[in-house]
């Protein structure tokens, strides 16, 4: 009755177990599975709020240009070249597979909607373009970037090596089953044999044999699982079970089972947890130092979209490095700030080119009067074209800088219209736009006014003193706009104050004093100049209209001097009011700062403790191999597969031994260990002096540009001087000319004072405007590398002054680190557990044997 069973238990448990073998798990669910335990990992070493990783997530941002939206398990094909297209359909004459596109083709790299999401998620302005400052670069840089995904990517990768390594030690279980058929046909072969009689080898012929048709259904094992240890043991146990059936002559069958284990323990090579536990300790220990470098990376990629430097290493795939990155000494000003400044460069080059033409324009006047000569207006012609040149030449070379940072910083291709956002720089636009439209407009109405026919009528004469009304409101406006900002001054004086010694204190006290009179002596004229339009305009009945065109003329003169002189004003308002944050630290401070927070230093001791721990194991391979090894199996004693009797079972014990004789490689690895593990603590050493080489010259530096801020203010403040002074000299009243004289005419180097003038102060603005964003550079570069740079959620510095250094060092800094501790249990304990556990493990298998299966027929 059983043997009738057999098929049908056979039958059904293959297709059970090929419909289980078959299907397994999706690549859809291995992935996710994937994804699972790598962001399950990340989150529970993360849980230092140093380097806590939130939100982590390796698949590209639907916002990206770079966003992949097919299914990552059935992704297109991409559309292939040509020729080498022709290899896969066909190859050495064989024809290949017809599936490659089974998941269709696609032809478009890019995520097909990036474009249109731009908007969602950035300010435009109404041609659609992007405004660019440090924040929407840092969120587009997020977004885009593939340096930043590839990043996120190492990180993920190193969760999945824990993975990897946290299996070894998981119980793993194996199983399948095979379905064989063999046909052996009744005739035996010729060949040799044994004649009994002499013992010669004979020639035998053909021989009657028995046909056989034999269908194996099993494998071995059908069953088992391995799982190793944290002392280096490993145990493997499993079950074997196959049914043979005959199917020539009478149909026979047969059912056996086999059930072993084996147990294999390493006492000298080989042996003991550093050995055993290294692999998952390692890759542990690189999961933990890529989390830090990951967290650090953040604040690198801000210095990077900020000023141009990335200054971190970030994360990388295998064992950390002893060397810490540290400034070199040089630090420029790159990134966003780096293009707001050519930006502000370009405007002041576009100042100065407008003031040189409106001077232009005057000389000319002045040179048809005879009053300067031909020399000195060609010489400001010539200055004129070179400044033009100039200024064609920085536009290409912002629109270059401009598109190198779309492509290499932030991910975006270089045909995304940008304009840069200039609030951060709006503090330095010494010359407004409101003061130069009003020149603007005043030089105009002079031009109109000189298109003018000497016999005007009065009718026609109108509409000029309705412009000139017009214009004197704008110079009101400029005005209010100076008082405001000589506030702003008076509001910045405290911060201002605070880092001068008393002479220069007493020295802006009076400089404010002084640009308040000019501006109330501005307000005075301006009351004139107002009472001198509404006279002009009283008067137009009773006068002749070529009187009151002389009039509207001196008027127009009167009210550009004000403005001219009010823009000056501004200018060395706004240029007082610039403040910095001033930082007193000391070097030595500042290196153990760096080594108590920087994230990487963290990593670097580490990575010196794994060097270190290599010797250990190098000096393990150098002993003997003594492995205690024990197994067993038991089988079943009839045609039943479940008929396991204890008889048939077997039970082994034993040491293998090898001797060390031949350890040649070993000792050869030995010696490298040791000479590797020297190299790495040189190279800890020389970070350590390399990170404090690099904050001395920083915190130099910073001290250096503090300084050369305050020269370049002074140096501004003088260019505004000289071209006050000598574009006065250009309104001087010339001596009358007598009869017989010629016009008496301005000095020779006129023109060429006022030319130097203009150009110092575009220079001086420039090289201001360089030394303040260098500086601000300078202090987020030094926060970064103390490693107390504190990011907001959304990734941009949280600027606030240096903390005072009790806040930042523990008072025990020099205190000996303490590893942490972790109760252990001591060798013999380990010793008798292992014994007690095999004793309790053999107990069960003989009950098991004892009571299911020891019976009789």
């Amino acid at each position: 009755m059983l043997n009738k069973k057999i098929p049908q238990v056979v039958v059904r448990l293959s297709i059970y177990i090929g419909i289980c073998t078959l299907i397994g798990c999706s690549v859809a669910e291995q992935r996710r599975e994937a994804d699972e335990s790598a962001y399950s990992i990340i989150k529970d070493a993360s849980t230092d709020a140093r380097w806590k990783t939130t939100d982590f997530n390796v698949v590209d941002d639907h916002r990206s240009r770079f966003f992949d939206p097919s299914n990552p398990d059935e992704i297109p094909m991409p559309v292939d070249d040509p020729a080498s297209g022709y290899f896969m359909k066909m190859v050495h004459g064989m024809p290949g597979s017809k599936t490659w596109d089974k998941h269709g083709t696609i032809r478009e790299y890019e995520s097909p909607d990036w474009r249109t999401l731009l908007s969602s998620y950035n300010s435009v302005d109404d041609a659609g373009a992007i405004k660019l400052n440090v924040d929407s670069a840092l969120r587009l840089a997020y977004i885009h970037s593939p340096a930043y995904q590839t990043q996120v990517e190492t990180l993920y990768l190193s969760a999945l090596d824990v993975t990897a390594q946290r299996f070894r030690f998981d119980t793993q279980y194996f199983g399948g089953y095979d379905t064989n058929y063999r046909h052996r046909g009744n005739i035996n072969p010729a060949g040799f044999g044994i004649d009994p009689s002499t013992g010669d080898t004979v020639t035998t012929s053909a021989s009657q044999g028995r046909e056989s048709n034999r269908l194996t259904v099993g494998s071995n094992p059908t069953a088992q699982f391995k799982r190793k240890f944290s002392t280096a043991g490993e145990i493997v146990a499993g079950f074997a079970n196959s049914f043979v059936f005959e199917f020539t002559g009478n149909d026979a069958n047969l059912a056996s089972s086999l059930a072993n284990f084996s147990i294999v323990q390493p006492l000298l090579r080989g042996a003991g947890k550093h050995i055993a536990l290294e692999g998952l300790t390692q890759s542990e220990r690189n999961l933990l130092a890529n989390i830090r470098a990951h967290s650090q990376y953040h604040q690198g990629f801000y210095t990077k979209v900020a000023i141009g430097e990335l200054g971190v290493s970030g994360s990388r795939r295998g064992n950390p490095s002893t060397s810490v990155n540290s400034f070199g000494g040089q630090g420029g000003v790159g990134g966003v700030l780096g293009l707001l400044q050519q930006l502000q460069q370009i405007r002041n080059t576009e100042d100065n080119l407008s003031l040189q033409l409106r001077t232009l324009d005057q000389l000319e006047a002045l040179l048809d009067v005879g009053v300067i000569d031909i020399d000195q207006v060609d010489q400001f012609r010539q200055s004129v074209q070179r400044e033009r040149a100039a200024l064609l030449q920085s536009q290409n070379s912002l629109d270059l800088s401009l598109d190198q940072y779309k492509t290499g910083t932030l991910g975006l291709p270089p045909d995304v219209d940008i304009v840069l956002d200039d609030s951060f720089i709006e503090q330095f636009q010494f010359v407004t736009r409101t003061g130069t439209n009003v020149q603007d407009a005043i030089l105009t109405a002079q031009d109109n006014v000189g298109l003018l026919p000497e016999d005007i009528a009065l009718e026609d004469l109108q509409p000029t003193i309705t412009e000139l009304t017009s214009l004197s409101q704008q110079v009101r406006m400029q005005l209010d706009e100076v008082e405001r900002d000589l506030a702003r001054l008076d509001d910045a004086s405290s911060a201002r104050e605070a880092a001068m010694n008393d002479t220069e204190v007493t020295d802006f006290v009076e400089l404010k004093a002084s640009l308040r009179s000019t501006l109330n002596t501005l307000n005075l004229k301006h009351t004139d100049v107002i009472d001198d339009l509404a006279a002009l305009r009283a008067e137009l009945p009773t006068v002749t209209p070529e009187k009151s065109l002389r009039r509207a003329i001196v008027w127009l003169g009167d009210a550009l001097r004000i403005t001219q002189r009010s823009v000056l004003i501004q200018a060395r308002a706004r240029l007082e009011t610039i403040t910095v944050d001033a930082i007193v630290l000391d070097s030595s401070d500042a290196f153990q700062i760096a080594l108590y927070h920087r994230l990487d230093f963290m990593n670097a001791r580490a990575a010196l403790v794994d060097q270190w721990r290599q010797i250990q194991i190098s000096q393990n391979q150098l002993q003997s191999m003594l492995n205690l090894t024990a197994g067993g199996d038991i089988s079943t004693a009839r045609n039943n597969p479940v008929s396991f009797r204890a008889p048939t079972g077997s039970l082994r014990l034993g040491l293998e031994f090898d001797a060390p004789f031949t350890r040649l490689l070993e000792r050869n690895a030995y010696r490298e260990t040791l000479i590797r593990y020297q190299r790495s603590r040189r190279g800890f050493i020389q970070s350590q002096d390399s990170l404090h080489l690099g904050l001395r010259a920083l915190i130099r530096q910073i001290e250096q540009l503090r300084n050369n801020l305050a020269i370049q203010r002074r140096a501004v403040a003088i260019a505004i001087r000289r071209v006050d002074s000598t574009r006065a000299n250009l309104y001087a009243p010339v001596p009358s000319r007598q009869p017989g004289q010629r016009v008496a005419q301005f000095g020779p180097t006129s023109a060429r004072n006022l030319l130097s003038s203009l150009s110092s102060l575009r220079d001086t603005q420039n090289s201001f405007l360089t030394a303040w964003l260098s500086y601000y550079a300078a202090r987020m570069r030094l926060m970064r590398e103390l490693g107390i740079m504190e990011l907001s959620d959304n990734g941009n510095w949280v600027d606030q002054p240096l903390p005072p250094l009790a806040a930042l060092l523990p008072e025990d800094i020099n205190a000996p680190v303490e590893s942490p501790t972790v109760e252990s249990e001591s060798a013999e304990t380990l010793g008798e557990r292992f014994h007690h556990r095999i004793l309790r493990l053999q107990a069960k298998i003989e009950k098991i044997i004892s009571d299911r299966y020891y019976s009789t027929d």
